[in-house]
């Protein structure tokens, strides 16, 4: 009866530990996070604090990286028009499998998602390979809210979007940048902004 009762026993341990390792593993899951937090266009900043935005990439399942926009730190009538992105030049982004997951409000229904290897400009600076496009009237993607997406592609990793843009004249290469507009009182003013330094 007593090697009765231990087996049990040695199932649920195994079983804990197994759910242990499986928490931390979903715990420790590769992340990269960009803190859009330096006007670069000589144009505007948002008037809250920086980081005005953030974008942060999350390793999920394999080959499936999990994005998440913020727009946290925007103020007023501030919103996001267009929010920009690099790919690992080893993938071609128009392969990227892109799954729309979450979004404060329907609102942002206007927006959309395009992909080409260097193929959209921010400001008078860098190309980059993925661009999100939101509304300028109507329901914008504005303060306080939030979009995730999914993106999936064999071998795709967090590390595949830590990468600058290709250089086109302006302030350098970006790891990320977004055209912020409705800044002001009068909501006339807009400004360009990314990573602090560049990256």
């Amino acid at each position: 009866h007593a090697r009765c009762a231990v087996k049990p026993m040695k199932k649920t341990v195994l079983f804990i530990a197994v759910l242990l390792f499986g928490l931390a593993t979903s715990v420790g899951a590769a992340t990269i996070t960009f803190n859009l937090n330096t006007e670069f266009s000589v144009g505007t900043p948002p008037a809250g604090t920086a980081p005005w935005v953030t974008a942060t990439f999350v390793d999920t399942t394999t080959d499936t990286v999990r994005l998440t926009l913020s727009t946290s730190n925007l103020v007023g009538t501030e919103y996001v028009r267009g929010w920009y992105f690099n790919l690992d030049p080893v993938f071609n982004p128009v392969s990227l499998v892109a799954g729309f997951v979450f979004v404060d409000t329907a609102a942002i229904d206007g927006h959309s998602v395009s992909f080409g290897t260097d193929a959209f400009k921010a400001d008078g600076d860098g190309y980059f390979d993925i661009r999100f496009n939101f509304p300028t009237s109507g329901n914008r993607f504005t303060s306080g809210e939030t979009l995730i997406y999914e993106f999936t592609l064999a071998g795709l990793t967090v590390s595949s979007f830590d990468f600058g843009s290709v250089l086109g004249g302006g302030n350098g290469t970006w790891k990320s940048a977004a055209h912020v507009q409705g800044i002001g009182t009068g909501g006339d003013y807009s400004g360009w902004i990314g990573p602090g330094g560049g990256n």
